[in-house]
């Protein structure tokens, strides 16, 4: 199951995504940011999909914090400061 919450808050915009799968094993929490990063089997994946995440979060000034428990899930809590004017497309 996943679950997404988001909040205004002080000028900030906060959303919180949280899952109830396997987790991530703390000894590998503090890398899954890190560019080409996988923990799965040769040609599953390319290990760029958080650190594309990561780097886009930053851009806009935001900040990522993770927490993980391995067997019961993980939340990643996204801030962003809040548009100060409304952006045209």
């Amino acid at each position: 199951m996943v679950e997404v919450r988001t909040a205004s808050n002080n000028g900030t915009v906060e959303i919180e995504i949280t899952d109830t799968g396997s987790g991530i094993p703390h000894e590998n929490l503090h890398r899954i940011f890190d560019p080409f990063f996988t923990t799965k089997i040769s040609g599953r994946g390319t290990g760029l999909g958080l650190s594309v995440s990561y780097g886009i979060i930053k851009e806009h000034a935001g900040k990522v914090d993770v927490r993980s428990t391995p067997d019961k899930g993980t939340s990643f809590r996204l801030e962003f400061p809040a548009a100060r004017k409304a952006v045209h497309v």
